[in-house]
């Protein structure tokens, strides 16, 4: 027997909620239709959509617009470190030695020695914090071994004689006499290193390298350079792609790969004679500073020691985590980048405990660090004396003089301040009434550089004459030279944007004193390799 089927009320109930189903279903799936082909006409023709987009908040007030800005170039340098991974995963430092080159060569740079091509070769490179071209003096195949810059000398390790003055080479003092200094000049040879890659114009990679003086991209045509510093000193040459090899945390040599060097073929003035060129740590890509930093945490360090220090002393340069910075007395300011150099927001100058009457304009970067290009101060190991705008030059030297006016003038060419008087060795003479002041230059975050007497002043530059170690600067920035910086070890901290620095001696480092017995034993084992250093 079938079973008993629906009842009509039942039948029209079902087929009333199908046909208000379909209803609905058709016209969702017209709007669907309708907003496809709404999207298929705006991307056939020429209209488009828009979203909006709210510019980030900017502070109004100065300190914190600055502390703004600070924090977008963080975050910018971190995305630029991380861009390219650590060199060696179970390393995370490699140091290279350095000395002052005022005993060795009569100049006041910071020589450091890195090996450079494969095979890998010793060069002595002055320091330079506010430079962006790594180079090295060079010879060409081309030229069959002759250096227009410089005499026609065998190469490498070839001794030259170089003359300087007797008031210390570079002050050019009054009476002084001319004597001849021999310093070892060692030469890059491109043809002989297998790592060698030079640049060519027709490269897009060359378009971005400074000072380059391509004219066309022609493909056959070396990428060259032409670079005329703040000193006036003169290098042009041809740029490449090199090695180093470096000693790494685990005591290890490795590669350093990817560095622009530039093999320099004419070099003119400053102390060009006294070294082999010129290690570049300035803030681009294409310094050996940025490009070894980014191996190694966006950190490097450096320990100035006293200029005067004797010939064997030596400190170091690091990159990587350095534990030497974070001993007791290490001060924190933030990093700002003035172009390619490093500088710190200074708030005041103090001398004798008190401070200067300074217009605070004078300190005042702008948003960006650069914004006011003449105002503020940078870090320059290239530079030997301090310079100071009018502003702040005028106040200090006031200041300084105000405690060593009663002693006899002496003129000394290049400084305004000098003095006959013999200094000591702390900068107290009770017999002739002298005390060097105290002085320090406050930084933002409570950070303070306090220099020692003989950074204040310049000790013997000549025999019984010191002079104030500070010239007049037409326009700024302001430049804190090497002289003031000297023993203290500095950190530049790109991943923090972090100045680091505290004082320190620079000439007790054991790990340095590892590298240094290690290097020994491999310079006696070969004796085609030329010395590290320069040798007077």
């Amino acid at each position: 027997m079938m079973p008993a089927g629906p009842g009509p009320l039942v039948v029209v109930l079902l087929l009333s909620l199908l046909l208000l189903v379909a209803g609905i279903h058709g016209r969702l799936q017209h709007e669907e239709e309708e907003e496809e082909e709404e999207v298929q006409d705006q991307e056939g023709g020429s209209s488009s959509f828009t979203l909006p987009v709210w510019a980030p908040h900017v502070p109004e007030s100065g300190e914190e617009r600055r502390e703004h800005f600070r924090a977008l170039m963080a975050k910018d340098m971190r995305r630029m470190m991380r861009q390219v991974p650590e060199l060696m995963s179970k390393t995370d430092m490699f140091e290279l030695p350095m000395r002052s080159a005022l005993n060795i060569a009569q100049v006041g740079m910071y020589v450091v020695v890195v090996r450079i091509g494969t095979p890998a070769l010793p060069y002595s490179l002055a320091l330079e914090t506010a430079n962006e071209v790594t180079w090295i003096n060079c010879r060409l195949r081309r030229r069959k071994g002759k250096h227009p810059g410089r005499p026609h000398v065998p190469p490498a390790a070839t001794t030259m004689s170089i003359q300087v003055d007797d008031d210390g080479g570079g002050g050019g003092g009054s009476g002084g006499k001319s004597k001849v200094t021999k310093v070892i000049m060692n030469w890059y040879r491109p043809a002989k290193s297998s790592s060698w890659r030079r640049f060519r114009c027709s490269q897009r990679a060359c378009m971005d390298l400074p000072y380059n003086t391509c004219e066309s991209p022609d493909q056959n045509t070396s990428c060259t350079y032409y670079q005329v510093m703040k000193d006036s000193t003169i290098t042009s040459g041809i740029y490449g792609q090199e090695k180093a090899t470096v000693a790494v945390s685990d005591g290890t040599m490795k590669k350093l790969p990817g560095l622009v060097i530039g093999c320099s073929t004419f070099e003119h003035g400053g102390a060009v004679n006294s070294h082999d060129g010129i290690l570049s740590l300035g803030n681009s890509p294409s310094s050996f500073g940025i490009a070894a930093a980014r191996r190694f945490g966006g950190r490097l360090s450096f320990c100035l020691l006293a200029t005067t220090s004797g010939r064997n002393a030596s400190s170091y340069l690091t990159f990587g985590a350095n534990p030497a910075v974070q001993a007791p007395g290490t001060m924190e300011t933030p990093l700002l980048y003035r172009d390619v150099a490093y500088g710190a927001h200074v708030t005041g100058i103090l001398v004798g405990g008190q401070p200067l009457d300074i217009p605070p304009e004078v300190w005042d970067e702008g948003p960006l660090g650069n914004d006011n290009p003449e105002a503020g101060i940078i870090l320059d190991t290239g530079t030997s004396i301090t310079y100071l705008v009018s502003a702040v030059y005028d106040p200090v030297t006031a200041a300084l003089d105000s405690h060593l006016a009663h002693l006899p003038k002496a003129e000394i060419k290049g400084f305004e301040y000098c003095y006959n008087w013999t200094f000591a060795g702390d900068g107290v003479d009770p017999a002739h009434n002298v005390t060097i002041p105290s002085f320090s230059i406050e930084m933002a975050g409570d950070a303070r550089l306090a220099a020692d007497a003989k950074s204040i002043v310049v000790p013997e530059v000549v025999p019984g004459v010191v002079c104030l170690g500070f010239n007049r600067i037409s326009q700024g920035p302001s430049i804190i030279g090497n002289v003031l910086m000297q023993e203290h070890i500095w950190e530049i901290d790109h991943m923090s944007t972090v100045l680091r620095f505290r004082k320190d001696k620079c000439i007790n480092h054991q790990q340095l004193n590892r590298h240094h017995k290690k290097a020994s034993s491999s310079s006696s084992s070969s004796s085609s390799s030329p010395p590290p250093y320069p040798a007077a």
